[in-house]
């Protein structure tokens, strides 16, 4: 009875410490939602983004496998990125993130918000 109540109490803290940050994608899910971006709505909130936090490409789980099906998705979409990086570059908020991890804008190939002020930029360091 005492395990089941520790795993129940140990499950509501590993729940409300995710809530606090950012999901960040593994390889596949960032192909995928790369090949299917429409960035409006993220721009959008973008505009309202508090905090901003940078991901590096090869801190994501599947990068190694993912290589060249990830180079020939950002090549097809490279004026799609130009917008995206157009926009960055006019937020104070976005622009100080990439500072603060020493990445450039030409580096950012995705970015995800949510309603409540964040925002998650994707680097390509690799």
């Amino acid at each position: 009875m005492i395990r089941r109540f520790l795993l129940a109490l140990m499950t509501v803290f590993a729940l409300g410490g995710a809530a606090q940050a950012q999901y960040v994608m593994d390889i596949g899910n960032l192909i995928n939602a790369l090949r299917l971006a429409d960035f409006s709505g993220d721009l959008d909130n973008l505009d309202q983004a508090q905090t901003v936090y940078v991901t590096r490409l090869t801190q994501i789980a599947g990068v190694r496998n993912g290589n060249r099906v990830l180079d020939q998705t950002l090549a097809m979409r490279e004026g799609q990125l130009r917008h995206l990086r157009a926009i960055i570059r006019q937020n104070k908020a976005a622009m100080k993130a990439l500072a603060i991890h020493n990445e450039v804008l030409e580096d950012v190939v995705f970015l995800t918000t949510t309603n409540d002020g964040t925002a998650m930029l994707y680097v390509d360091n690799r």
